[in-house]
């Protein structure tokens, strides 16, 4: 199924998904800005504040009331990375209109609620309510906090700050914790309505019928912003990676987390196909060259897998070793890459991981937040690709292309999280 694109207004488009294989309608405003550390927690704090209330429906039991009235729907928030910008959405779900009692348009209900919340949040004084800024400030520092404790997800987090120092690709989502303890309900004020008048705007539609409605509603909602003149989605990544940069950090980890960052740089980096594929034939499925090797054969570590950013141009390979272990797992990946730029590798490893690779993109429609969240990542392409041509694509890489992906990226950075005991921890 391909969904059609509709330009709303300057900067924003709505994407259809008239689908109905699904019970529920399901319509997501995503927001995209460029990624950078002095905005990135006013931007964040965003979409968990406008969920909360609109002029409308001021307070939390008249929200959920209205919510009740249209079939127990949920509002749902959340801020994500796409390559070197953040993306703040919120998104209204509820049943499709097939299944209404009384043949009510649902939807076109829903998506009003949703720019009501969007467009006119309550204001106290052109300011959001303190105790409500508060709240969410509370809750955004334990997001960041709890990234913090996942200690995978933070070594992986370091390490691309470090491979992409300088860039927007290395702010966290959702800024600093000290960032977040500075916001006021003024200075959110204003990053909302910076917001509204220069973001990239993505509806995603996902419903039987009645796309033009929403279109309809979100066209009324943008033409209410003032001054609205949109930024253009062009920021690329930096090509380059300089000298090597090994870093070791020390906390009361028991698992030494090894994480190593390399960049697109060469002559295949735009050949997305081809950098899927070799990321899936690497590491990035449990049949992989790092799995079977790395982990199965020489017990080096715990975990080894790979993954591939393709909006960022960057391949992280992120491992859980005993430290004492860390420099031969180092060097062992290394040579598994190497392997692969040498072509050494049989033709059943790699129908493996087409197989493994286009079984992921088969995958994606099965729910309707994960194909949301697929079209929101085509942002940023010239022309939007379904999953099923991501998947047609990765069949005809050739073994060739394969080995140029592997010998156009560049190691940019060592990371390792390491227990406080020393090389025995």
């Amino acid at each position: 199924m391909r969904p059609v694109q509709k330009t709303i207004s300057p900067g924003a488009s709505i994407l259809a998904i008239d689908d109905d294989r699904f019970k529920t309608a399901r319509i997501t405003a995503a927001f995209l800005l460029p990624l950078r550390e002095e905005t990135a927690s006013a931007n964040a704090i965003l979409p968990f504040l406008l969920r909360r209330s609109s002029v409308d429906y001021p307070s939390f039991s008249q929200l959920q009331r209205r919510l009740n009235q249209l079939y127990g729907a949920r509002i749902t928030a959340d801020v994500y990375r796409i390559g070197y910008y953040q993306a703040m959405s919120v998104t209204a779900t509820s049943i499709d209109n097939r299944f209404a009692l009384y043949g009510e348009d649902v939807t076109d209900k829903l998506a009003e609620l949703l720019c009501s919340m969007i467009f006119n949040p309550v204001m106290e004084n052109g300011r959001f309510p303190a105790a409500d800024t508060e709240q969410e400030k509370r809750c955004l520092a334990e997001l960041i906090k709890s990234e913090i404790n996942e200690k995978r997800l933070y070594a992986r987090r370091r390490c691309e700050q470090i491979l992409c120092e300088g860039e927007g690709y290395a702010v966290n989502r959702y800024g600093s914790i000290e960032n977040v303890d500075a916001l006021t309900p003024q200075s959110v004020a204003d990053a909302w309505k910076n917001m509204l008048e220069t973001a990239q705007v993505r509806i995603i539609s996902q419903c039987a019928a009645g796309s033009e409605k929403i279109a309809r509603q979100f066209e009324r909602g943008l033409g209410s912003v003032e001054g609205r003149a949109p930024i253009a989605l062009d920021e690329k990544p930096r090509r380059d990676v300089g000298e090597v940069r090994d870093v070791t950090e020390r906390m009361g980890v028991s698992q030494a987390k090894l994480v190593l960052g390399f960049k697109a740089v060469g002559e295949a980096r735009d050949d997305i196909p081809a950098f899927r594929l070799m990321n899936a034939l690497l590491g990035g499925t449990p049949h992989s060259l790092l799995f079977k090797n790395v982990r199965e054969k020489l017990s080096l570590c715990y975990y080894c897998a790979s993954s591939y950013d393709r909006l960022g141009g960057v391949l992280l390979i992120d491992s859980g070793v005993e430290q004492k272990n860390a420099k031969l797992a180092q060097d062992e990946i290394l040579r598994q890459l190497d392997a692969v730029c040498r072509g050494d590798f049989t033709e059943q490893e790699l129908e493996s991981a087409k197989k493994s690779a286009v079984n992921q993109y088969k995958t994606v429609g099965d729910l309707q937040s994960t194909l949301a969240n697929w079209y929101i990542g085509q942002s940023l392409d010239p022309e939007i690709s379904t999953p099923e041509q991501a998947a047609a694509e990765i069949l005809d890489v050739t073994p060739e292309r394969v080995i140029k992906a592997a010998r156009s990226v560049r190691l940019g950075a060592v990371y390792t999280l390491a227990g406080e005991g020393g090389e025995n921890e």
